[in-house]
């Protein structure tokens, strides 16, 4: 089973540079954003169809290590990665890199934790999301790497 990622391309527009030319800190949260929704329509895990199924996936926990700088007119290479887990959660690692260099830039994860559309915590894998897994083999690919 090969890795599920994607990368996607980001311009650094003016208005996401701060006073000192620098793209401000929590635009890359936006672009780390802007990737997921690629791999959702990528890989057939897109918001809607979450929604659809009855759940929301909200971010529960983020983290972001600053390496370099980035400025007006970069365009930035925003690579996502999916990371199975047990039990229903999305984990996703980022990394983003300047195209013209190859320079990293920051690199992230997230979690994501399902929930009912009423707010309620579903720490199982909801039905949709166990066939995705399916799908791409992930549970076997889980069990094999835990042995």
């Amino acid at each position: 089973m090969a890795t599920l990622s994607t990368t996607i391309r980001v311009q650094v527009r003016f208005s996401e540079v701060d006073a000192i030319r620098m793209v401000w800190h929590g635009n890359y949260v936006r672009y780390m954003e802007d990737a997921r929704e690629a791999f959702g329509r990528e890989y057939g895990l897109g918001y809607m169809h979450i929604f659809e199924n009855g759940f929301f996936a909200p971010v529960f926990d983020m983290h972001l290590r600053y390496h370099q700088t980035a400025s007006i007119d970069d365009t930035l290479l925003v690579t996502i990665t999916y990371k199975p887990a047990i039990g229903g959660k999305l984990l996703f690692d980022y990394e983003i890199r300047r195209e013209s260099d190859d320079a990293l830039i920051v690199t992230g994860s997230t979690v994501q934790l399902f929930t009912t559309r009423e707010g309620e915590f579903y720490p199982a894998n909801p039905p949709f999301f166990a066939e995705w897994k399916q799908r791409y083999e992930l549970s076997e690919q889980l069990e094999k790497s835990e042995k």
